[in-house]
């Protein structure tokens, strides 16, 4: 069976192995290929693989990539390591600072001036060594507000301890502030 198009049948429509398609046109030349015959197990050249995968050109760059990766996880892990030396610092100063709260926000005990004045200056001493020591000067001016407050929390508590006005709960209320300060200041 044949169509004005140029396509011949067997008239078997089931099955693409009986459809033969004329690539020659009327008034064409007489040299170009003959038909092309499509079944159902060739493919034409749109739905036929590529004989290279785009990635398979760029094997150096897929290379550079996968070291950059490399490079980029190990580095996480470095500065994680140094951080955590820093960070050593902070909480060893928090640490001094809760001790400090829990010995002398205590209701009812006898202040004790001299005591005092010696933990305050040590706390003076450990914070000022602590900014000397910081090689990263962006990280100076966190430990001079935490100097700061440290000093601040050390005059109310001599304010208030001087004249028996301390309670359980301005003991508490410092060390929930000191823990929120010092948690701000790792980012946590």
């Amino acid at each position: 069976m044949a169509s004005q198009y140029g396509q011949q049948s067997t008239g078997d429509l089931n099955n693409c192995r009986g459809i033969k398609i004329h690539t020659k046109l009327p008034g064409s030349e007489p040299d170009e290929p003959g038909p092309q015959v499509l079944t159902r197990w060739s493919k034409s050249a749109q739905d036929r693989p590529l004989k290279r995968t785009p990635y398979e050109s760029d094997v150096v760059s897929r290379n550079v990539f996968l070291c950059a990766d490399v490079i980029f996880i190990t580095s996480c892990g470095t500065a994680t390591f140094t951080k955590t030396g820093r960070n050593a610092t902070i909480e060893s100063l928090r640490n001094f600072e809760l001790a400090f709260i829990d010995e002398f926000a205590v209701p009812g005990k006898k202040f004790n001036a001299a005591a005092f004045n010696a933990t305050v200056n040590e706390g003076n001493a450990k914070f000022q060594q602590a900014i000397a020591d910081e090689k990263f000067t962006a990280r100076r001016p966190v430990l001079v507000d935490l100097k700061a407050q440290f000093d601040a929390d050390a005059a109310h508590l001599r304010s208030k301890a001087s004249r028996g006005k301390i309670t359980p709960a301005l003991g508490t209320e410092k060390k929930n502030d000191i823990n929120k300060t010092y948690d701000h200041a790792l980012g946590r």
